[in-house]
């Protein structure tokens, strides 16, 4: 039975639920209407870059880097992360206040992600190391004087490619710095390309392959001279790595990459694949050489002639293993083209395709034919990971947003995976984008 009693607290206690109902919702309201400021300088800091999506072996992850910015610091980090392919879950899986990781590159059993980064180098050369998926501590697998700029897993999971600088020279002439007295030195130009972006003054110092060995933790060089050789691709048997050099009596002076492929032992000798008197395998652009599942067959990136530097459009060309047919896949395509993979079966190729301002995803039979887009609209791809199962890992922004990873669909549809500007782009008040056409 209700007493009066009973339904006064009743009422006193609604009152006090409807007005703190009542005053959350304004609250809601309130905190929905906070009106978006302009984008400003301090937004620029809040941006995180994210990068380098690498899909794990079984499918089911995308590893990644993400850079930040301090500016209490005045410096950039990054780190790396990995998210579901289906988007339940995002991990970050490095944490260090003071360094950067860079470079991930899933085991091919899945097992291991490796990095690289310059922890704990007291000279910032950055060297492998290894994070167990299962957890744990990241563990450092080389020590090598000049540091590893590169390096590719081995189909057998238990070698690697490494690139490596040539240790600095004991003279320490050619960089300008006296390592006994701690005094500058002349620095002695002897070499028609002597300093560039970032490196700053260049000496002699080269970049070659070596074999590691992660039984035994030992490294050996397999390529020497005085050229630089990039980009490291494993045969899928295992017995050949293919890799972008620009050779020659003065490989300072012309911009004539090839694609050549040596055995993985010490001291072998490379054999060069490609005989165009052109830029074929620029490292500089950072397109790997893509062998063919039956190891076969070579996708690489062909420029115009060598007159005309930059200007001409890097094309999707392949050779065979042995530098037999040599030849453009899609002769008629007149546009820029990069990061050409192998389909599975062999039977096509994938790449980003530039066309109208904006990359598109795109394939083409292997032997040659119609080229079909299959991820189009106004956005820049700029990334490409292909796993197992059909499923495909890209980089995509567009003028509102800056690039997160995304999942390819059915029909060339996109599921964002990454959501690393969400919360800053949900406060800022962008500027509109008009595109602008006119025949030159």
């Amino acid at each position: 039975m209700k007493t009066p009693r009973s339904r006064a607290v009743r009422a006193v206690i609604a009152g006090h639920l409807a007005i703190w109902a009542s005053g959350h919702l304004h609250s809601a309201v309130l905190f929905a209407q906070q009106p978006k400021h302009p984008f400003g300088a301090a937004d620029v800091a809040r941006m995180q870059e994210v990068s380098d999506p690498v899909v794990s072996p079984d499918g089911e992850w995308v590893a990644y880097v993400v850079k930040t910015s301090d500016l209490a610091k005045d410096r950039r980090q990054s780190d790396l992360w990995m998210v579901r392919w289906d988007g339940s879950r995002s991990v970050r899986l490095t944490h260090t206040a003071e360094e950067s990781e860079r470079a991930p590159r899933w085991s091919p059993d899945g097992r291991w992600l490796a990095f690289l980064s310059s922890r704990g180098d007291t000279n910032d050369a950055a060297q492998l190391w290894l994070l167990d998926r299962a957890g744990g501590e990241a563990e450092r697998v080389t020590s090598l004087e000049g540091g590893v700029t590169d390096y590719a897993w081995a189909p057998d999971g238990v070698r690697l490619a490494l690139v490596v600088q040539d240790a600095e020279p004991t003279d320490s002439v050619a960089t300008g710095v006296d390592t006994t007295k701690k005094r500058p030195k002349p620095i002695v130009v002897d070499r028609y390309w002597f300093k560039e972006d970032y490196s700053g003054y260049l000496g002699k110092r080269r970049e070659h392959l070596w074999l590691f060995d992660l039984a035994t933790r030992q490294a050996a060089q397999i390529t020497t001279g005085s050229y630089d050789d990039a980009l490291p691709a494993w045969s899928p048997d295992g017995q050949t790595i293919a890799f972008a050099s620009k050779r020659g009596p003065d490989p300072d002076r012309n911009d004539d990459w090839n694609v050549y492929t040596v055995p993985p032992a010490a001291g072998a000798e490379p054999v060069r694949v490609t005989s165009y008197e052109g830029n074929d395998g620029d490292a500089t652009w950072g397109s790997l050489p893509a062998w063919s599942p039956d190891a076969k067959r070579i996708a690489y990136l062909r420029a115009g002639p060598l007159k005309l530097i930059y200007y001409a459009s890097q094309r999707l060309a392949t050779v065979g293993a042995d530098g037999s047919g040599e030849a453009l896949v899609s002769p008629k395509l007149d546009r820029w083209v990069s990061l050409p993979r192998w389909s599975p079966d062999g039977g096509s190729i994938y790449f980003l395709l530039e066309e109208d301002r904006a990359y598109h995803l795109a394939r083409v039979p292997a032997a040659g034919g119609e080229v079909e887009r299959i991820v189009t609209g106004k956005r820049v791809l700029s990334a490409l990971s292909l796993g197992p199962r059909g499923r495909i890992a890209v980089l995509a922004a567009t003028a509102d947003a800056p690039a997160e990873v995304y999942a390819v669909e059915q029909g060339g549809n996109l599921r964002q995976l990454s959501r690393h500007n969400a919360d800053w782009l949900a406060e800022v008040e962008l500027g509109t984008t008009e595109e602008i056409s006119f025949k030159s």
